[in-house]
């Protein structure tokens, strides 16, 4: 996942959110009016971002708690990842529980972190403080000025319905994993987003080249704090771009926004900062 994050709430995104605020079609609406960006697939995605509550409910809620058990069952009955975590959407500061485990890990200022020190944790802290928020954030992880979008011009049926897609790459200014790809899964008609096929491009997880791809779903979402969030995950297996059988899950419990500031979100006295 894309851990560097560079000005969220820039000047250039300020502008861009007056901009879309301005663009309510009327008869004399003319095409740049309708597509605020000049680009139809990041039109799509920020149309869905207003659906699913807003960017300014979703930076200025609070911290973002939630449980995230991750079942990995195509690996076998015991690989389940289980920690929760409270994030800041705007700076990305996050911190780590594992459940039943004294060991806590994050990510903060650039910098991840384990406690105690030497704990050991799979996959590596690295790679998973921000992976969980990176696809319970979809689709706002994708206000991004370093993300490129682009609007495919075929539909795909997932679950009964028909989803347009929007693929989305990123410059090389991303972060650690720039080459990392998603393709959103938005309904036409709400413009809510339910999917995102994704392809892990990180060497902490892939050192032999990036892992054939995988559809995650974002499954019965409800408000939470003004924000309209997953309850669930199913993983999916792409075979041919295809979507095959189902190979993981996900439970989502225990969300909640919490206050900034009553909850201290740097790194621990004792923790070990990793390389």
């Amino acid at each position: 996942m894309n851990l560097d994050r560079t000005g969220p709430r820039s000047l250039f995104w300020v502008l861009c959110a007056l901009v879309l605020g301005a663009c309510t079609p009327g008869p004399e609406t003319n095409e740049d009016q309708r597509d605020p960006f000049g680009n139809p697939g990041k039109t799509l995605v920020y149309e869905s971002m207003e659906i699913h509550g807003g960017r300014d409910h979703w930076y200025g809620a609070g911290l973002l708690k939630f449980r995230w058990r991750y079942l990995m069952q195509d690996v076998g009955p015991e690989a389940i990842v289980d920690t929760l975590q409270i994030i800041d959407p705007e700076s990305l500061s996050v911190r780590h529980e594992v459940v039943d485990r004294e060991i806590q890990f994050g990510w903060t200022a650039g910098k991840t972190w384990v406690l105690p020190e030497g704990a050991l944790f799979s996959p590596p802290p690295k790679f998973w403080a921000l992976t969980p928020f990176y696809f319970f954030g979809i689709p706002f992880v994708f206000d991004d000025p370093n993300a490129r979008f682009e609007l495919l011009s075929e539909v795909v049926a997932f679950d009964g319905n028909y989803f347009s897609q929007v693929k989305v790459t990123y410059t090389a200014l991303a972060g650690d994993s720039p080459d990392d790809t998603y393709i959103l899964l938005i309904d036409p008609v709400s413009k809510v987003t339910r999917g995102a096929i994704y392809t892990v491009t990180s060497p902490l997880v892939a050192p032999d080249g990036p892992i054939a791809p995988k559809l995650i779903t974002l499954d019965d979402p409800e408000w939470v704090g003004g924000v309209l969030l997953a309850q669930g995950h199913r993983t999916f297996e792409i075979n041919g771009g295809e979507i095959g059988k189902q190979i993981r899950a996900t439970e989502v419990s225990e969300i909640e926004w919490i206050e900034r500031g009553t909850v201290d979100m740097g790194i621990p006295g004792g923790a070990a900062v990793l390389e």
